[in-house]
C-alpha cells in the first residue's frame, strides 16, 4: 500500500515566522503532489502544487520544494500569521489516463481520517 508521511505531528510557531511541513512517499511512480489546508468545520481547500519535474514551486508565502531522489516534499510558509493556523494535509498521485489514476494522501477524501497523527495541525501564536 503506497501512502505520503508527515511530520512533524504538529507544529507551533511565532507570528512572523517560517513554518516547515514535510511529506515523504514511497513510490517513484507518484508525479504529481497537492498541499491542502483544513480549517475546522470547513472542507480542504487546495493550497499548492508541484509536479515530479519541478523541484519548486513558489505562490506568494508559500512556497514548496520537491527533492525526487529523497522522495521528500516541504512546505514553507514564510510570514506566518495566525489566520495559517490549520490542518494540512499532503497528497500525491500519478497522472495518467483517467480512470486510472490513483490518489495516496493520509485523507481518504470524504470518508475518515485514515491515520490524524499525520495530518499537520499548525498554530501561529500572535
Amino acid at each position: 500500500q503506497q501512502q505520503v508521511k508527515q511530520n512533524p505531528p504538529s507544529l507551533s510557531v511565532t507570528e512572523g515566522g517560517v513554518s516547515i511541513l514535510n511529506c515523504d512517499y514511497d513510490n517513484t511512480i507518484l508525479d504529481y503532489f497537492q498541499w491542502y489546508r483544513k480549517y475546522p468545520a470547513k472542507s480542504p481547500t487546495s493550497l499548492i502544487s508541484i509536479s515530479s519535474i519541478l523541484e519548486k514551486n513558489e505562490d506568494g508565502r508559500f512556497t514548496v520544494f520537491h527533492n525526487r531522489s529523497a522522495k521528500h516534499l516541504s512546505l514553507h510558509i514564510s510570514a506566518s500569521q495566525p489566520g495559517d493556523s490549520a490542518l494540512y494535509l499532503c497528497a500525491a498521485s500519478t497522472r495518467c489516463s483517467p480512470g486510472t489514476c490513483s490518489l495516496y494522501s493520509n485523507m481518504l477524501w470524504g470518508l475518515r481520517l485514515r491515520d490524524t497523527q499525520t495530518c499537520f495541525p499548525l498554530y501561529v501564536a500572535a
